[in-house]
């Protein structure tokens, strides 16, 4: 169990697992939660532990951490939410294969166009990105396999 403390200039992550001792400081008490988290799952069991989160609660954790960051974060938030309210984001992100994207890319083709669904899939691939790179969640994107519907035709004015 992690220790979070309010420090001089923010707040204080401290753990203790197995034998291992952390510390770090960060702006605010959300980003220090996340850290020790992440730090304890990785002392204990690194990608068996990460890989049973919830898809859903990886597109939240980027939905607070990384959107508010862009430009179209209030669009993007609105996606990620609709994202979470699918099948998809049931499934413990470790178990998420090229047919689960598949199915759901076959599903929301039959309610959005198919240029939304290029935006969709595009999120989430920086999703997994993000699941894979810095948050350590995945070792490998099941996205990448899975083919985009064919680009809308340009528009003419």
């Amino acid at each position: 169990m992690a220790s979070i403390r309010r420090w001089k200039k923010g707040w204080r992550a401290e753990i203790f697992r197995a034998g291992v001792r952390k510390s770090k400081v960060f702006a605010n008490k959300q980003e220090a939660r996340d850290w020790a988290a992440h730090e304890e799952a990785k002392i204990l069991g690194g990608a068996k532990v990460a890989a049973r989160m919830p898809f859903g609660e990886v597109l939240d954790r980027y939905a607070r951490e990384v959107s508010p960051a862009k430009r179209g974060h209030r669009w993007e938030v609105v996606r990620l939410e609709k994202m979470q309210r699918d099948t998809i984001a049931e499934k413990p992100i470790g178990d998420l294969t090229a047919t689960d994207f598949a199915d759901w890319r076959d599903r929301r083709v039959q309610e959005v166009s198919d240029g939304s669904v290029r935006r969709e899939m595009t999120l989430l691939g920086a999703v997994l990105s993000r699941a894979r790179d810095e948050w350590g969640l995945i070792a490998e994107s099941p996205l990448k396999s899975v083919k985009k519907p064919p680009e809308p035709r340009k528009r003419s004015r």
